[in-house]
């Protein structure tokens, strides 16, 4: 299991290769982190390679978004897998987080 992050301009992409739950979340939390203290403050997560996201999860994200945000940054989703996608959804965590569907349109959003 591993998070993969590349830089574009002043975009960072994350893309963790693992389900979204509670055992498996710190992997994701040290480069949140690591993004935070470099002020790279915005952030595309790609889900590409994300099965599953469990409650705690959503809670990460949520986590996740408000940090952005308080460093006056942006969060970001794209390629989430139909169930991921669904899962954002129903718990509307949508009304927080812009989800795209390909890595190009979700850098674009920036400008």
């Amino acid at each position: 299991m591993k998070v993969s992050k590349n830089r574009s301009g002043v975009i960072t992409f994350l893309a963790p290769d693992f389900a979204l739950i509670e055992e498996n979340l710190s992997l994701l939390d040290k480069e949140i982190n690591k993004c935070l203290e470099m002020s790279e403050l915005r952030l595309v997560l790609d889900f590409e390679s994300v099965p599953y996201i469990d409650s705690r999860g959503l809670e990460k994200l949520l986590e996740y978004y408000n940090q952005v945000r308080r460093g006056g940054g942006s969060l970001k989703i794209c390629n989430p897998n139909p169930l991921c996608n669904e899962i954002l959804n129903v718990t509307r965590m949508t009304d927080y987080l812009d989800v795209y569907f390909n890595l190009e349109n979700a850098g674009r959003s920036f400008s």
